[in-house]
């Protein structure tokens, strides 16, 4: 209850806001900008705490390493990569095959890797906005994995979507950082509904 909680919290906060803050010991961005092919700045690890400002839609990467030196501590580090984006070839948001195409959304998912990625309990929740409106939170959950996908029907006028997620991950115990939280956004595009009701580029 209390993660849910503080998940629900965060979306909140990040609902009308851009900015990614970050929780973790270590975060990076990915080596290329989403849809730039632009390199990334390099970000060094900070000892407790690290915030970080990051492009829209850019994917994301958490790492927790256990306690311990060697080979067998190097071999558990846990790495929980993320996007809103997921594996499918189109850019998020996009008209959703679920709704015939009359809602736009746009599926934030993580997966986590390493030794002890079964483990790792990861909490996603997202909604989609236009700028005057805000759909409603949908929420996952997992170990190793979650994904969802919050959507906001399109309308007459064109809006700019974009979609709003937060992302908390509790690793296993004797992990450094033992939980992980990120605000973050899709990438913005524009749709408007046509005359038959689906959502469509203007």
């Amino acid at each position: 209850m209390q993660l849910e909680a503080k998940v629900k919290t965060l979306l909140r906060m990040t609902c009308f806001s851009t900015a990614v803050a970050i929780s973790a010991v270590s975060f990076s961005p990915s080596p290329v900008f989403a849809g730039t092919g632009s390199p990334a700045a390099p970000v060094a690890a900070a000892e407790s705490f690290q915030d970080l400002a990051v492009a829209d839609g850019e994917d994301f990467t958490f790492t927790a390493r256990p306690a311990g030196v060697g080979a067998q501590a190097a071999a558990a580090v846990i790495n929980c990569r993320g996007s809103f984006k997921g594996n499918k070839a189109y850019d998020a948001p996009h008209p959703g095959a679920s709704s015939k195409k009359r809602k736009i959304n746009a599926h934030l998912s993580i997966t986590c890797t390493g030794a002890g990625a079964g483990a790792t309990h990861v909490t996603v929740s997202s909604r989609m906005v236009d700028g005057r409106r805000a759909g409603k939170a949908s929420t996952g959950k997992g170990f190793g994995k979650a994904r969802t996908g919050g959507d906001l029907a399109c309308v007459t006028s064109k809006r700019a979507y974009q979609a709003k997620g937060v992302v908390l991950i509790k690793f296993p115990p004797r992990y450094n950082p033992p939980t992980a939280t990120a605000k973050l956004a899709s990438v913005a595009k524009t749709f408007k509904r046509n005359g038959k009701g689906i959502c469509v580029k203007p």
